[in-house]
């Protein structure tokens, strides 16, 4: 009996053995279960970068490990204790969900889990017996199964996480259950890791939105201010070809140049309006396929049409059919051998000088090449009135020209002797005008840089000072600039260069200052700006600031780099000054103060500046001097 017993019990313990053995390793295989999940987990935290795409691989992870065909996540708002679904995947309720209110989860299973803050498995007993006891209300299609697990944040319940099935074969574990929690006790940190990366993403993109429109403003603005620049120019060459051009053909060739810069001018005719025959001649006509017209009455072309209206236009070819069909222009033969070449886009303005039209500039465009658009024609007509002034001042000059020369002519037959006297005198009076106009520069300009110098600078100041106590709008200001290290360039490299560096940076300070404002050189290295019509503080630090910037720009002459700065003292105009001796002292005060706190600043004055200055210099926290450095170093 002794020897059975002992094979029994010897088999009992072996199976005992092999349960516990078979239990650790369902338990390791759990855990490397789990142990997996939470890699790809944190792995999908780290990789994804939108919500979208997060939920939809937390599904696809779940139901790898689980029977997750239906899958869902809420969110619960603490602030407006509102539930949020995030993601809803179910083979029943997928049309469904988009009707169902978002509170409608916190009556049912979710909301029980979201209260209780405990994970539930739930089956089809359970679940009538939570509706009977009133925990529930029934929500969408039954399933036969549900687990759900609450989404923590420490010990803050935000959300819940859960899978359910209509399969009655299909049923959940506990184990299932456990892994389920283990997943879910990380989703939370991983969602919180996307949503961050979302938001990081979502802030760079929109900075980059920002960027890309400030860039674009910028370079608009660029064009702009370009585009005006050149208007500008062409505006005082206009003005200037009055006086310089050498007969009315080279003047209406130069016209014709500045207009090509501006715009497409491949093709450009002027029209001058004869009253008293009622006729156009064309004393400039450039075209690639008619020849120069010859003076003809009025008729309906196009610039008979600009005349009448006495208003610039632009018209294209569907214009033109239009005004042709209403009558105010009719387009035919030119002669009766060969047919008239229509323009596709034709540009007119009407030349008028006091309220009166006396001509016509155009230009035009064939076959489609180029297309004129509104800003050109805000330019043309534009340009057209100063056109005007200039052909009718070289036309007064030409006409008076040959008046003179008529006159001359008379004058030299009648009497030689008197010809060369009045011709004698007439050089006189032009050699004495050009000596009294060089005496009056060299008197009141610095003969190196061409700026204004001391005396005239003090003349025009007080002229600002008699303005300021007749009315009060407007402020003034007053920039001293000592330019630093320039005696070790004069020592170091000689005065010749010295003299091409004072040259130099006297182009920069007039390029940095604004139009109406004056600078001026007072004597050796030291210059000074008058700002006027200033209506805040701001403005004189942004040009102290552009010149100081294009001050401390290095200069090449010679092969030297030569590289210097300036420190600048600034007075601002208040009604405690009687002279502008004082205004320009408070300056240099200001401008030995920036000096002294290192080359590359400004400094405001104040009163405290005319005691006795300590000989260390205040730091930039404790000095009631206002001042500022330039960002870059020098």
């Amino acid at each position: 009996m002794k020897d059975l017993t002992n094979p029994r019990r010897a088999l009992q313990r072996a199976e005992t053995k092999q349960q516990r053995l078979q239990q650790m390793a369902d338990r390791y295989r759990q855990a490397f279960t789990i142990q997996g999940a939470l890699l790809r987990l944190s792995e999908l935290a780290s990789t994804v970068a939108d919500m979208k795409e997060f939920y939809p691989a937390i599904h696809q992870m779940v139901a790898e490990l689980l029977h997750a065909k239906n899958f869902y996540v809420v969110l619960h708002e603490h602030s407006s204790n509102q539930f949020t679904l995030e993601y809803f995947s179910d083979e029943k309720d997928q049309q469904v969900i988009l009707q169902v209110p978002s509170d409608a989860f916190a009556s049912g299973l979710t909301g029980y889990v979201f209260r209780t803050g405990m994970p539930l498995l739930c089956n089809q007993a359970l679940f009538e017996q939570l509706i009977a006891n009133g925990d529930i209300q029934a929500q969408g299609s039954m399933p036969t199964h549900w687990m759900g697990i609450p989404l923590k944040r420490g010990q803050q319940v935000i959300g819940v996480m859960a899978i359910q099935s209509y399969d009655p074969d299909q049923q959940y574990s506990a184990q299932e259950l456990d892994i389920f929690c283990h997943l879910g006790n990380h989703t939370v940190t991983a969602i919180d890791r996307v949503r961050s990366r979302e938001l990081l993403e979502h802030t760079v993109r929109e900075r980059t939105r920002q960027l890309r429109l400030t860039n674009q403003e910028l370079q608009k603005e660029i064009k702009e201010r370009i585009a005006a620049e050149k208007l500008q120019s062409s505006l005082y060459r206009i003005s200037e070809l009055s006086a310089c051009s050498r007969n009315m053909q080279s003047f209406y060739r130069d016209i014709h140049q500045v207009l090509s810069e501006l715009m497409y001018a491949e093709n450009c005719y002027i029209a001058l309006l004869d009253q008293s025959d009622d006729t156009l001649s064309f004393p400039f006509y450039r075209d690639q396929y008619t020849p120069a017209a010859p003076k003809r009455p009025l008729g309906k072309g196009f610039t008979e049409y600009i005349i009448r209206r006495g208003e610039a236009a632009l018209i294209d070819g569907a214009a033109a059919v239009k005004l042709n069909q209403q009558g105010e222009i009719t387009r035919g033969m030119v002669s009766s051998l060969r047919t008239t070449r229509h323009s596709t886009s034709w540009l007119g303005a009407p030349l008028i000088l006091e309220d009166e039209v006396i001509g016509v500039i155009a230009l035009q465009a064939y076959d489609y090449q180029y297309d004129y658009s509104e800003q050109e024609l805000k330019v043309l007509r534009f340009v057209s009135r100063h056109i005007a002034v200039a052909i009718q001042r070289k036309l007064a000059t030409e006409q008076q020209r040959k008046q003179q020369e008529e006159l001359e002519r008379k004058v030299f037959e009648r009497t030689r002797e008197l010809r060369q006297t009045n011709l004698f005198l007439r050089l006189q009076v032009e050699e004495r005008k050009k000596i009294e106009e060089k005496l009056f520069h060299e008197a009141n300009h610095d003969a190196l840089t061409g700026l204004s110098n001391r005396p005239r600078f003090l003349q025009l100041l007080q002229q600002q000072f008699r303005q300021r106590k007749r009315q009060t709008d407007g402020k003034l200001a007053l920039l001293f600039i000592d330019l630093d290290r320039f005696k070790a360039i004069n020592d170091n490299l000689g005065h010749a260069v010295g003299d091409h560096y004072l040259m130099e940076t006297s182009k920069r300070l007039q390029q940095a200052i604004r139009e109406h404002d004056l600078v001026a050189r007072l004597g050796g290295d030291e210059f000074v700006v008058m700002l006027t019509d200033i209506q805040q503080q701001l403005d004189v630090e942004d040009v102290a600031d552009r010149i100081i910037e294009a001050v401390r720009q290095p200069v090449f002459i010679e092969q030297h780099q030569v590289l210097s700065g300036a420190s600048i003292g600034i007075a601002l105009y208040h009604n405690d000054y009687q002279s502008p001796d004082e205004m320009l002292r408070d300056a240099d005060a200001a401008m030995y103060q920036a000096k002294s706190l290192g080359s590359n600043r400004f400094v405001i004055f104040n009163a405290d500046m005319l005691v006795a200055p300590d000989p260390k210099p205040q730091s930039e926290s404790t000095s009631a001097v206002t001042q500022k450095k330039t960002a870059k170093a020098s």
